[in-house]
């Protein structure tokens, strides 16, 4: 009998996975659910195990084919090892067979503009620390004798100002 597996992700545990889960219990028997988790990590536990349950003529369905995969090197491998193995990766937001010519260049560049707006970000984030820093803005969190200091020498001078 085939399978239909589905697997959500979200990068933050602040990210609803709700809208997903609902959509992909229309049309998978079981749903991998990975919270709080890049998919540029390598070491994604529920993504492996939602995979290892997988056999010929099973579907693996994402929402997204961008939510399952951050980098165009480990989705066209993951693709190549699923197609070899007789499963079928299927998304519900784009309608296209990724084992077609035109099906695998829509799935690498969808899968290319998810990885550009991850380095994309990243870029922006480390540029702005850098003019914060430029700026003489102190990264981080405040130090522990910064937020006694003030509190003790009132306490020890007896003037609360």
């Amino acid at each position: 009998m085939m399978a239909k597996i589905g697997y959500v992700r979200t990068s933050t545990n602040k990210q609803y996975t709700d809208r997903q889960i609902n959509e992909l219990k229309r049309y998978c028997d079981k749903i991998y659910v990975e919270d709080g988790v890049s998919a540029r990590k390598k070491n994604r536990p529920v993504y492996r195990k939602a995979v290892a349950k997988l056999a010929e003529g099973d579907e693996f369905i994402v929402m997204s084919f961008d939510r399952a995969y951050r980098s165009v090197v480990e989705g066209l491998s993951s693709l190549d090892e699923l197609t070899e193995k007789g499963i079928t990766l299927k998304s519900l937001s784009q309608h296209l067979d990724p084992t077609t010519p035109d099906g695998r260049l829509f799935f690498t560049m969808t899968i290319a503009v998810g990885e550009w707006e991850v380095n994309i970000n990243s870029w922006r984030t480390i540029q702005g620390l850098k003019a914060a820093v430029k700026r003489g803005k102190r990264l981080g969190r405040p130090r522990k004798a910064s937020r006694i200091k003030k509190p003790l020498k009132s306490t020890v001078s007896g003037n609360p100002n």
